[in-house]
Protein backbone atom coordinates (compact mmCIF):
# COMPACT_ATOMS: atom_id res chain seq x y z
CA UNK A 1 0.00 0.00 0.00
CA UNK A 2 2.90 2.37 0.45
CA UNK A 3 4.20 1.32 -2.80
CA UNK A 4 1.41 2.33 -4.13
CA UNK A 5 0.70 5.80 -2.48
CA UNK A 6 4.16 6.56 -3.52
CA UNK A 7 4.04 5.93 -7.14
CA UNK A 8 0.53 8.12 -6.66
CA UNK A 9 2.67 11.03 -5.21
CA UNK A 10 4.97 10.77 -7.46
CA UNK A 11 2.81 10.56 -10.76
CA UNK A 12 0.87 13.66 -9.15
CA UNK A 13 4.05 15.69 -8.83
CA UNK A 14 5.48 14.18 -12.10
CA UNK A 15 2.47 16.11 -13.81
CA UNK A 16 2.40 18.92 -11.70
CA UNK A 17 5.54 20.12 -12.41
CA UNK A 18 5.49 19.07 -16.30
CA UNK A 19 1.89 21.76 -16.45
CA UNK A 20 4.24 24.19 -15.44
CA UNK A 21 7.04 23.34 -17.42
CA UNK A 22 4.45 23.36 -20.11
CA UNK A 23 2.76 26.27 -20.18
CA UNK A 24 5.60 28.42 -19.10
CA UNK A 25 7.19 27.66 -22.25
CA UNK A 26 3.96 27.56 -24.09
CA UNK A 27 3.91 31.10 -23.12
CA UNK A 28 6.94 32.30 -24.47
CA UNK A 29 6.78 29.79 -27.69
CA UNK A 30 4.15 27.95 -29.96
CA UNK A 31 3.96 24.60 -29.51
CA UNK A 32 1.65 23.19 -32.15
CA UNK A 33 0.07 20.56 -29.36
CA UNK A 34 -0.86 23.05 -27.16
CA UNK A 35 -2.37 25.51 -29.67
CA UNK A 36 -4.59 22.98 -31.39
CA UNK A 37 -6.06 22.06 -27.49
CA UNK A 38 -6.61 25.87 -26.94
CA UNK A 39 -8.46 25.92 -30.18
CA UNK A 40 -10.49 23.20 -29.26
CA UNK A 41 -10.97 24.69 -25.97
CA UNK A 42 -11.67 28.10 -27.00
CA UNK A 43 -13.35 28.42 -30.50
CA UNK A 44 -14.77 24.80 -31.07
CA UNK A 45 -17.96 23.32 -29.52
CA UNK A 46 -19.13 19.73 -30.14
CA UNK A 47 -22.09 20.38 -32.65
CA UNK A 48 -26.26 19.10 -31.72
CA UNK A 49 -26.35 18.32 -35.84
CA UNK A 50 -26.10 15.01 -35.38
CA UNK A 51 -24.36 14.73 -39.02
CA UNK A 52 -21.45 16.76 -37.73
CA UNK A 53 -18.74 16.35 -34.91
CA UNK A 54 -18.15 19.65 -33.62
CA UNK A 55 -18.73 23.29 -34.90
CA UNK A 56 -16.96 26.99 -34.40
CA UNK A 57 -18.16 29.15 -31.35
CA UNK A 58 -20.17 31.71 -33.25
CA UNK A 59 -18.86 35.38 -32.41
CA UNK A 60 -15.25 33.75 -30.84
CA UNK A 61 -12.15 34.45 -30.79
CA UNK A 62 -8.44 33.62 -29.73
CA UNK A 63 -4.62 34.03 -30.27
CA UNK A 64 -3.52 31.19 -31.60
CA UNK A 65 0.08 30.39 -33.03
CA UNK A 66 0.77 33.96 -32.32
CA UNK A 67 -1.98 35.51 -34.59
CA UNK A 68 -5.71 36.56 -33.58
CA UNK A 69 -8.61 34.46 -35.45
CA UNK A 70 -11.67 36.14 -34.63
CA UNK A 71 -15.31 34.63 -35.90
CA UNK A 72 -18.46 35.99 -36.83
CA UNK A 73 -22.03 34.93 -35.76
CA UNK A 74 -22.13 32.23 -38.26
CA UNK A 75 -18.15 30.53 -36.61
CA UNK A 76 -16.50 32.09 -40.34
CA UNK A 77 -13.26 33.90 -39.58
CA UNK A 78 -14.64 37.48 -41.86
CA UNK A 79 -16.30 40.27 -41.35
CA UNK A 80 -20.22 39.86 -40.45
CA UNK A 81 -22.70 39.05 -43.59
CA UNK A 82 -25.39 41.63 -44.52
CA UNK A 83 -28.90 39.86 -43.82
CA UNK A 84 -29.76 41.00 -47.49
CA UNK A 85 -26.92 40.42 -50.71
CA UNK A 86 -26.99 43.60 -52.81
CA UNK A 87 -28.01 43.14 -56.39
CA UNK A 88 -24.51 43.62 -57.57
CA UNK A 89 -22.90 41.78 -54.98
CA UNK A 90 -21.03 38.11 -56.06
CA UNK A 91 -21.04 36.07 -52.76
CA UNK A 92 -18.40 33.13 -52.75
CA UNK A 93 -18.40 30.59 -50.02
CA UNK A 94 -15.25 28.44 -49.46
CA UNK A 95 -15.71 25.26 -47.25
CA UNK A 96 -12.84 23.25 -46.13
CA UNK A 97 -10.73 22.46 -43.10
CA UNK A 98 -7.97 24.70 -41.25
CA UNK A 99 -6.26 25.40 -44.64
CA UNK A 100 -8.82 27.69 -45.44
CA UNK A 101 -9.21 29.07 -41.92
CA UNK A 102 -5.45 29.73 -42.41
CA UNK A 103 -3.84 28.31 -39.48
CA UNK A 104 -0.96 30.32 -38.23
CA UNK A 105 -1.31 33.33 -40.72
CA UNK A 106 -3.45 36.71 -40.02
CA UNK A 107 -6.50 36.85 -41.70
CA UNK A 108 -5.77 39.64 -44.40
CA UNK A 109 -3.36 36.92 -45.33
CA UNK A 110 -5.91 34.24 -46.07
CA UNK A 111 -6.12 32.87 -49.24
CA UNK A 112 -9.86 33.78 -48.88
CA UNK A 113 -9.44 37.08 -48.07
CA UNK A 114 -6.52 37.73 -51.04
CA UNK A 115 -8.79 36.35 -53.21
CA UNK A 116 -11.65 38.98 -52.15
CA UNK A 117 -8.79 42.03 -52.28
CA UNK A 118 -7.91 41.04 -56.04
CA UNK A 119 -11.67 40.26 -57.24
CA UNK A 120 -12.32 43.53 -55.65
CA UNK A 121 -9.62 45.69 -57.36
CA UNK A 122 -9.87 43.88 -61.26
CA UNK A 123 -12.22 46.23 -63.47
CA UNK A 124 -12.19 43.35 -66.16
CA UNK A 125 -13.26 40.98 -63.75
CA UNK A 126 -16.18 43.40 -61.86
CA UNK A 127 -17.72 44.73 -65.67
CA UNK A 128 -20.72 43.06 -64.26
CA UNK A 129 -20.33 42.79 -60.24
CA UNK A 130 -19.47 46.20 -58.16
CA UNK A 131 -18.20 43.85 -55.48
CA UNK A 132 -17.27 40.26 -54.10
CA UNK A 133 -17.78 38.75 -50.89
CA UNK A 134 -15.63 35.79 -50.05
CA UNK A 135 -16.66 33.72 -47.04
CA UNK A 136 -13.82 31.99 -45.37
CA UNK A 137 -16.05 29.07 -43.56
CA UNK A 138 -12.91 26.29 -42.77
CA UNK A 139 -12.91 24.95 -39.63
CA UNK A 140 -10.35 22.76 -38.34
CA UNK A 141 -10.06 18.66 -37.65
CA UNK A 142 -12.66 18.33 -40.12
CA UNK A 143 -13.14 16.25 -43.41
CA UNK A 144 -15.19 16.45 -47.17
CA UNK A 145 -18.39 15.08 -45.06
CA UNK A 146 -18.41 17.23 -42.13
CA UNK A 147 -17.46 20.65 -44.78
CA UNK A 148 -20.95 19.33 -47.26
CA UNK A 149 -22.94 18.96 -44.14
CA UNK A 150 -21.87 22.38 -42.35
CA UNK A 151 -22.86 24.12 -45.89
CA UNK A 152 -25.80 22.53 -45.88
CA UNK A 153 -26.77 23.78 -42.73
CA UNK A 154 -26.13 27.58 -43.54
CA UNK A 155 -25.91 28.34 -46.86
CA UNK A 156 -29.58 29.32 -46.96
CA UNK A 157 -28.31 31.90 -45.09
CA UNK A 158 -25.20 32.92 -46.77
CA UNK A 159 -26.84 32.86 -50.47
CA UNK A 160 -23.60 31.85 -52.31
CA UNK A 161 -23.32 32.58 -56.37
CA UNK A 162 -20.20 30.25 -56.13
CA UNK A 163 -19.19 27.59 -53.36
CA UNK A 164 -15.24 26.35 -53.40
CA UNK A 165 -15.18 23.16 -52.03
CA UNK A 166 -11.53 22.98 -50.32
CA UNK A 167 -9.82 19.46 -50.74
CA UNK A 168 -7.35 17.90 -48.88
CA UNK A 169 -6.07 14.37 -49.46
CA UNK A 170 -6.80 13.78 -45.50
CA UNK A 171 -10.51 14.62 -46.60
CA UNK A 172 -11.19 11.27 -46.54
CA UNK A 173 -10.34 10.28 -43.42
CA UNK A 174 -13.73 9.18 -40.78
CA UNK A 175 -14.04 11.80 -37.73
CA UNK A 176 -15.82 10.70 -35.20
CA UNK A 177 -17.74 12.28 -33.22
CA UNK A 178 -15.98 12.46 -29.61
CA UNK A 179 -17.04 12.76 -26.33
CA UNK A 180 -15.39 15.50 -24.21
CA UNK A 181 -12.25 14.52 -22.18
CA UNK A 182 -11.90 16.94 -19.69
CA UNK A 183 -8.29 15.70 -18.11
CA UNK A 184 -6.97 16.15 -21.84
CA UNK A 185 -8.79 19.77 -22.60
CA UNK A 186 -7.18 21.10 -19.65
CA UNK A 187 -4.06 19.48 -18.96
CA UNK A 188 -1.49 21.18 -21.58
CA UNK A 189 1.02 18.49 -20.15
CA UNK A 190 -1.26 15.73 -20.58
CA UNK A 191 -2.74 16.61 -23.97
CA UNK A 192 0.86 17.11 -25.03
CA UNK A 193 2.45 13.67 -23.73
CA UNK A 194 -0.79 12.15 -25.47
CA UNK A 195 -0.21 13.38 -29.21
CA UNK A 196 2.99 12.70 -29.19
CA UNK A 197 2.22 9.25 -28.47
CA UNK A 198 -0.60 8.92 -30.85
CA UNK A 199 2.27 10.58 -32.91
CA UNK A 200 4.90 7.48 -32.34
CA UNK A 201 2.01 4.49 -32.81
CA UNK A 202 2.22 5.25 -36.52
CA UNK A 203 3.74 3.01 -38.60
CA UNK A 204 4.52 2.93 -42.26
CA UNK A 205 4.81 5.79 -44.53
CA UNK A 206 2.83 8.34 -45.65
CA UNK A 207 2.13 7.12 -48.82
CA UNK A 208 1.34 4.24 -47.24
CA UNK A 209 -1.33 5.65 -45.43
CA UNK A 210 -3.25 7.55 -47.83
CA UNK A 211 -2.97 4.70 -50.24
CA UNK A 212 -5.33 2.24 -47.93
CA UNK A 213 -7.43 5.56 -47.22
CA UNK A 214 -8.33 5.44 -51.04
CA UNK A 215 -9.03 2.00 -51.82
CA UNK A 216 -11.96 2.25 -53.63
CA UNK A 217 -13.91 0.37 -50.61
CA UNK A 218 -12.68 2.18 -47.81
CA UNK A 219 -15.77 3.95 -46.44
CA UNK A 220 -14.09 7.32 -45.58
CA UNK A 221 -13.29 8.15 -49.41
CA UNK A 222 -16.97 6.53 -50.01
CA UNK A 223 -18.55 8.84 -47.68
CA UNK A 224 -16.28 11.99 -49.45
CA UNK A 225 -17.36 10.83 -52.99
CA UNK A 226 -21.19 10.68 -51.71
CA UNK A 227 -21.02 13.88 -50.18
CA UNK A 228 -19.53 15.72 -52.80
CA UNK A 229 -21.93 14.34 -55.12
CA UNK A 230 -24.82 15.31 -52.84
CA UNK A 231 -23.21 19.12 -52.46
CA UNK A 232 -23.30 19.01 -56.60
CA UNK A 233 -26.84 18.20 -56.21
CA UNK A 234 -27.42 20.98 -53.67
CA UNK A 235 -25.78 23.43 -55.75
CA UNK A 236 -27.55 22.74 -59.21
CA UNK A 237 -30.82 23.27 -57.10
CA UNK A 238 -29.75 25.96 -56.01
CA UNK A 239 -28.52 27.86 -59.40
CA UNK A 240 -24.98 27.84 -57.35
CA UNK A 241 -21.87 27.17 -59.33
CA UNK A 242 -19.29 24.43 -57.70
CA UNK A 243 -15.69 24.44 -57.95
CA UNK A 244 -12.81 22.05 -56.25
CA UNK A 245 -9.62 23.48 -54.95
CA UNK A 246 -7.08 20.79 -54.63
CA UNK A 247 -4.74 21.48 -52.02
CA UNK A 248 -1.61 19.11 -52.04
CA UNK A 249 0.18 17.28 -48.51
CA UNK A 250 3.04 20.03 -48.19
CA UNK A 251 5.07 17.01 -46.24
CA UNK A 252 6.56 16.85 -49.85
CA UNK A 253 6.09 19.29 -52.96
CA UNK A 254 9.21 17.74 -55.05
CA UNK A 255 9.20 16.42 -58.16
CA UNK A 256 10.03 13.06 -56.58
CA UNK A 257 7.13 13.28 -54.89
CA UNK A 258 5.42 9.56 -54.28
CA UNK A 259 1.90 11.37 -53.87
CA UNK A 260 1.54 12.34 -57.40
CA UNK A 261 -0.15 9.35 -58.18
CA UNK A 262 -2.53 9.26 -55.52
CA UNK A 263 -3.39 13.04 -56.33
CA UNK A 264 -3.93 12.26 -60.36
CA UNK A 265 -6.46 8.93 -58.86
CA UNK A 266 -8.50 12.10 -56.67
CA UNK A 267 -8.59 14.80 -59.38
CA UNK A 268 -9.65 12.38 -61.99
CA UNK A 269 -12.37 11.08 -59.75
CA UNK A 270 -13.79 15.24 -59.57
CA UNK A 271 -13.50 15.20 -63.24
CA UNK A 272 -15.91 12.42 -63.54
CA UNK A 273 -18.10 14.00 -61.70
CA UNK A 274 -18.30 16.83 -63.88
CA UNK A 275 -17.04 18.98 -61.32
CA UNK A 276 -14.56 22.00 -61.94
CA UNK A 277 -11.12 21.38 -60.51
CA UNK A 278 -8.18 24.28 -59.15
CA UNK A 279 -5.27 22.07 -59.00
CA UNK A 280 -2.55 24.21 -56.88
CA UNK A 281 -0.28 21.26 -56.47
CA UNK A 282 1.76 22.39 -59.87
CA UNK A 283 2.50 26.28 -58.75
CA UNK A 284 3.50 25.24 -55.32
CA UNK A 285 5.48 22.53 -56.22
CA UNK A 286 7.14 24.76 -58.86
CA UNK A 287 7.19 27.45 -55.96
CA UNK A 288 8.58 25.03 -53.23
CA UNK A 289 10.29 21.67 -54.84
CA UNK A 290 13.98 22.15 -53.46
CA UNK A 291 12.28 22.82 -49.69
CA UNK A 292 9.05 22.17 -49.02
CA UNK A 293 9.79 23.03 -45.45
CA UNK A 294 9.32 26.58 -46.77
CA UNK A 295 5.75 26.64 -47.31
CA UNK A 296 5.46 25.37 -43.46
CA UNK A 297 3.88 27.93 -41.20
CA UNK A 298 6.22 26.41 -38.13
CA UNK A 299 9.14 24.26 -38.10
CA UNK A 300 6.90 21.65 -36.63
CA UNK A 301 3.55 22.60 -38.33
CA UNK A 302 3.42 21.52 -42.06
CA UNK A 303 -0.39 23.31 -42.34
CA UNK A 304 0.52 26.24 -45.44
CA UNK A 305 2.40 29.65 -44.65
CA UNK A 306 1.44 33.34 -46.09
CA UNK A 307 3.47 32.20 -49.24
CA UNK A 308 1.23 29.14 -50.14
CA UNK A 309 -1.83 31.10 -48.88
CA UNK A 310 -0.75 33.65 -51.76
CA UNK A 311 0.50 30.94 -54.25
CA UNK A 312 -3.18 28.90 -53.65
CA UNK A 313 -5.19 32.59 -54.07
CA UNK A 314 -3.74 33.04 -56.96
CA UNK A 315 -4.57 29.99 -58.75
CA UNK A 316 -8.02 31.21 -57.63
CA UNK A 317 -8.20 33.94 -59.10
CA UNK A 318 -6.60 33.15 -62.81
CA UNK A 319 -9.44 30.56 -62.43
CA UNK A 320 -12.22 33.67 -61.94
CA UNK A 321 -10.30 35.53 -64.72
CA UNK A 322 -10.26 32.95 -67.68
CA UNK A 323 -13.16 30.59 -66.41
Amino acid sequence: MNNFFKFLFLSLYIVFVGEIGIRTISHFTNIYEIEMLKYAKKLKKSSENSNLSHEHIPNSQSQLMGVNIVLNSLGHRNNELQNEKANDEYRIHIIGSSITLGWGIETEKTFASILEKKLNTNEKIKKEKKSYVVVNGGIGNTNTTHHVELFKAQYNLINPDTVILQYFINDAEIIKKKKNNYILKYSYFIAFIYQHIKSYSFHGTLYEYYSDLYNENNLGWVSAKNSILKLKDLCNENGISLIILFVPDFHDLSEKNPLTNLYLKITEQFNKMGIPIINSYESLSSEFKFNSFESWVGKDDAHPNSKAHSIIANDIYNFFNTY
